[in-house]
């Protein structure tokens, strides 16, 4: 097994891919200015996965400001910018060291972030083998990461936080920033914009507002349950916002209003040669030459005293200016319909894009929520754009869609959990209330290895966590929850072995003294753990095909039960929660393997029983589904390939 397969393929491999594939992409010249006739072209970034003439970049044109301020962007192919750069005025050497120079930076980021990946990605194996036999407990690194990725949400979006950022340096649009670290609530996500310019689009910490001629000038909001309705309150001024979020997720405002705010320009400084033209001065009032301002190793000011934002042009000694500007714009009436895409999607999208990447289901414009909110009993609820993890302790999680319903005076977060789904109401101390008391149970996993496509494989980890109010917190409980049993209904069975009442054995409370160990007796492949390692072995009261009968799954006629719930639960169809609780309900006594592939299950009555155990063994799959007939006492069994049924085509 290729340890490190996985990580490859979504994220480790591919920096490996940029630091490479930049060098290779130097036919044309990125993070550099070329002064063609039409104004400035800079290339942001080139697809390093086609570097044929119909490859594409992504293209900025500083002198070429759109109306809401944002410097405009093309996509060209690289047989057009071959044609069109060599007729421009080509950049300078210094410029063609500083991007080199950058360039290098980025890579050596990314090397670093790659190894960082690598290392937590064997922890996670390693520590998926050591949880089976409770050993060594996870580092709150590992844990987060692990937790993150056994809940479900896409491996990218866990591990992809710092090679985001590092990306972000390469956005060529640099906005003021006033807004201080979200603290978990409420927040408003999505672009809404209206007639005159009106353009609201939020983003992490804060919101970038413009109308009318101004460029976007960032700004902090909060958002207010007050009287009947949902207000969106925004800083701006010399008068704040106050928005009406309606039901149909539309904002309205009144107006004519006039709001300060800034405009985008360009100040060239005569391109004379003298490296001191542009005037510019550091943050201890010392005058520095255009190039250390262009470096972007500081703040940068210009003759004034002024705080310059934007890019630099060392040989031209110009900069991009911000200029304080009044609008005034009428009434807001704002949808997000139509209104493209925003600011931090086109950020996150970007390296995506890049990469082929998988870019996840989009965050829906409106009300969401950010941030851990936790119990005393140990469940929790963490927040992010597109999805909320529900945790029973500090590793059982699953992520979910949610939604947030604002009427009036409070809002409800709808978590859409299939088997059991979630209202939190949200109080105005700030706290979540759930719409139920008593036991949840979180479908939560862990790592077992991993398959031929590198993606991770699993096994169930069912913790139950009492419900209780949730309250922010700055991290995920360290501990609290049970593990969860199956629970079957206490109907008659005929001739199956009594059930004590529909409950699946335990250790603490078994149902007879019956008790069955299984060891593996499969052959040992090198470099790999044991084929059973941390399975679940589960016996069963009726045969598999009677179990699924029994609990009102209908199997096609000629078609094995195998291949049918296979079909169904790949393709992720709601008739797969009816299968498991069929399998659940017949239950009789289950246990996870050790590393060794060794488990022994909890009593129960003595009688005849049938094994559903599978796993993978030489890349094929095997599975034991036979009868077992159980007497008063010890019982063993070894799993082998004789024993074992045909594989399930």
């Amino acid at each position: 097994m290729h340890t490190h397969r996985y990580l490859q393929i979504v994220v480790a491999g591919l920096l490996v891919c940029f630091s490479t594939g930049v060098a290779a992409a130097q036919d044309i010249l990125q993070h550099v200015n070329y002064v063609c006739s039409d104004g400035r072209v800079y290339i942001e970034n080139c697809n390093i996965r086609d570097l044929s003439d119909a490859g594409t970049c992504f293209v900025g044109h500083p002198d070429h400001i759109l109306a809401n301020g944002m410097m405009a962007y093309t996509t060209e192919t690289r047989a057009a910018l071959k044609k069109l750069l060599p007729t421009c005025k080509q950049p300078s050497a210094e410029e063609v060291a500083r991007a080199k120079a950058f360039d290098k930076k980025v890579a050596d980021t990314y090397a670093a972030n790659e190894k960082k990946a690598m290392e937590e990605n064997d922890a996670i194996e390693a520590r998926a083998q050591q949880a089976i036999t409770g050993k060594k407990p996870l580092t709150p690194e590992e844990r987060t990461i692990n937790r993150c990725i056994t809940s479900g949400r896409l491996p990218a979006s866990c591990t992809g936080n710092a090679l985001l950022g590092a990306f972000s340096s390469m956005v060529a649009q640099v906005l003021p920033s006033a807004a201080k670290e979200t603290p978990p609530g409420p927040v408003m996500a999505g672009v809404f914009q209206g007639a005159g310019n009106w353009r609201l689009d939020f983003i992490d910490g804060g919101v970038l507002v413009n109308c009318a001629f101004l460029s976007p000038d960032q700004h902090n909001y909060r958002i207010e349950f007050a009287g009947d309705r949902t207000v969106i309150h925004i800083d701006t001024t010399p008068k704040a916002l106050a928005l009406t979020l309606r039901a149909d997720g539309t904002m309205v405002g009144p107006g004519p209003l006039t709001i300060d705010g800034v405009v985008a320009g360009y100040a060239s400084g005569g391109g004379d040669g003298n490296p001191y033209s542009g005037g510019y001065k550091n943050q201890y009032g010392t005058l520095i030459t255009n190039s250390q301002a262009a470096s972007g190793g500081g703040p940068v000011y210009d003759s004034s005293g002024n705080r310059i934002y934007g890019a630099i042009n060392a040989d031209a000694g110009g900069h991009t200016t911000f200029s304080p500007r009044t609008a005034t714009c009428p009434a807001l009436n704002l949808s997000s319909k139509g209104a493209g895409v925003g600011v931090q999607t086109m950020q996150t999208d970007l390296l995506k894009s890049m990469f082929g990447g998988d870019k996840g289901a989009p965050t829906p414009p409106g009300i969401r929520m950010h941030g851990i909110f936790a119990a005393s009993t140990g469940f929790s609820v963490q927040f992010f754009p597109e999805s909320a993890i529900l945790g029973c302790g500090p590793d059982a999680a699953r992520a979910y869609p949610y939604g947030v319903v604002a009427d009036g005076s409070k809002a409800v977060i709808q978590i859409n959990a299939p088997d059991h789904p979630l209202s939190l109401a949200f109080k105005p101390d700030g706290s979540l209330e759930p719409n139920g008391t008593g036991p949840y149970q979180v479908h939560g996993r862990v790592v077992t290895g991993q398959n031929d496509n590198g993606d991770f494989t699993f096994a169930p980890l069912e913790q139950t966590c009492n419900l209780a109010v949730l309250t922010p917190s700055k991290a995920i409980p360290s501990g609290g929850g049970a593990a969860a049993t199956m629970t079957a209904s206490a109907g008659a069975r005929g001739a199956a072995p009594n059930n004590n009442g529909g409950t699946l054995s335990t250790p603490a409370a078994p149902l007879g003294n019956a008790i069955l160990s299984i060891v593996s007796g499969l052959p040992a492949q090198p470099g790999a753990p044991n084929a059973l390692a941390g399975r679940p072995y589960v016996i069963l009261r009726d045969s598999y095909a009677a179990a699924l009968a029994k609990g009102g799954v209908a199997v096609p006629a000629g078609m094995s039960p195998y291949k049918y719930v296979g079909g169904i639960c790949v393709s992720r169809t709601p008739d797969c929660q009816k299968i498991l609780d069929a399998i659940n309900i017949n239950a009789a006594s289950a246990v996870r393997a050790d590393v060794n592939g060794s488990g022994t299950l909890p009593g129960v009555p003595p009688g005849t029983y049938y094994l559903m155990i599978s796993t993978r063994y030489n890349n094929q799959p095997v599975m034991w589904n036979m009868p077992v007939t159980l007497k008063a006492g010890a019982n063993s069994l070894t799993l082998d390939l004789h024993n074992a049924a045909p594989a399930v085509n």
